[in-house]
């Protein structure tokens, strides 16, 4: 009796799930039966179509995908992810502003777990890799019209989506990257020409987010938020870009080069101030803080390119900067100030520490006779006098005198 019941709960239990699976798989075929309607419908643009069939075509799938009987189906996941990317492709149209919410990361990634089943399956395999490719082309498509319409940003936008559905495909594709980044390039100068500052830093905010390697960009982004007087927006900027790419010289060394022009700036305005002036002190204070971020990225630039000759150059002409104010404040104290030795000697060090960088420099550039010009000097105030010698030779021979 007691293997009779046994037998009659396990075939229970057997035509249950019989009947689960059997209702899923007429789910899934009903999803991609309304999903075809959408394609249609959506094709020539009977847009309203489009969305009852593919809120249909939801309604079928979403059961699916939660059952445990189809939830690893690769025939599901395949429509799972062809439904859920019709969504998001409804979402940018009028009137279909309640389907925003699924423009996110989550709906993206759930689209490509369900592509990665698909592909993994020899049977839809084909299935998954024709939709991704015919979806890059319509990108692609929208991409190039746009741009040739200087419609600069949406042709980011088709060439960035381009690029990503192709990476669904394990596939990085750099002709549509560097489309993206030309198109991006040209909506910022956009922008710019327009005077949309805000609106080109939060373009280039997108843009880094999906190309955070992008190093023209970002220091566009730094100088752009400078020019709005914006610095901590500036330094956000280049702290991300470092962060991604903690190799690239020519970064540091533009950083660098930014915070030495806006000490530059402070100095100037610091000159037509008197001692006197309530914000006098500040602006000295403000002064020695860029100089000093100036410096550590400079010194960066160098520590991962010794050949980088804008990093030397700047650093060298900082060096010289330092020491030419501390001879200055040195110069206007009397010669029985306490300080005064003290800053005679850090002006000293200072044209010392320029000689490295400048040789850096000069080693690439050996008839740059500015340089040269100044070697000779600061290899004369530090007592070098062979070295010293041998750069006014250098200095008078590339000036022909």
């Amino acid at each position: 009796m007691r293997i009779t019941r046994l037998k009659f709960w396990i075939l229970s239990l057997s035509f249950a799930a019989i009947s689960s699976l059997a209702a899923q798989k007429t789910n899934v075929v009903s999803a991609a039966v309304e999903y075809q309607k959408y394609e249609k419908a959506f094709i020539f643009q009977k847009f309203d179509d489009a969305r009852k069939a593919l809120e249909s075509a939801r309604g079928f799938i979403d059961p699916a995908m939660q059952d445990a009987a189809t939830k690893e189906d690769p025939k599901a996941h395949l429509y799972n992810a062809k439904i859920y990317f019709g969504l998001i492709e409804l979402s940018s149209l009028p009137d279909n502003e309640d389907l925003k919410d699924l423009q996110s990361e989550e709906t993206m990634e759930m689209i490509k777990k369900s592509l990665a089943i698909a592909r993994d399956n020899r049977k839809f395999k084909r299935d998954a890799e024709d939709f991704v490719n015919q979806k890059v082309q319509q990108a692609t498509m929208i991409g190039t019209m746009m741009f040739e319409q200087e419609n600069f940003e949406l042709a980011f936008a088709g060439f960035a989506g381009a690029f990503e559905l192709r990476k669904m495909l394990d596939i990085e594709d750099d002709d549509l990257k560097n489309n993206a980044l030309v198109s991006a390039q040209n909506a910022i100068t956009r922008f710019k020409e327009k005077e949309k500052l805000e609106e080109a830093l939060t373009f280039i905010e997108q843009v880094t987010n999906m190309f955070p390697n992008s190093t023209d960009l970002t220091i566009q982004g730094v100088n752009i938020a400078l020019d709005m007087g914006d610095m901590k927006r500036a330094e956000e900027f280049f702290d991300a870009a470092a962060a991604s790419d903690p190799n690239n010289s020519m970064l540091f060394a533009s950083m660098g080069s930014i915070y030495l022009a806006a000490g530059d700036e402070l100095s100037a305005k610091l000159k037509g101030m008197q001692v006197s002036d309530p914000n006098f002190s500040q602006v000295f204070d403000d002064i020695e803080i860029l100089y000093g971020k100036a410096e550590k990225n400079l010194i960066k630039a160098l520590e991962i390119d010794q050949n980088n000759t804008d990093a030397a150059y700047n650093l060298g002409v900082l060096y010289l900067g330092k020491g030419e104010k501390l001879t200055l404040e040195a110069n206007q104290m009397n010669f029985n100030d306490p300080r005064y030795n003290e800053t005679i000697e850090k002006s000293e060090e200072m044209y010392r520490k320029a000689i490295e960088p400048l040789e850096l420099f000069i080693a690439q550039y050996p008839n740059e006779a500015g340089v040269l010009q100044v070697l000779f000097q600061v290899h004369r105030k530090a007592g070098n006098t062979e070295k010293a010698l041998e750069y006014k030779r250098r200095a008078e021979e590339a000036t022909g005198n």
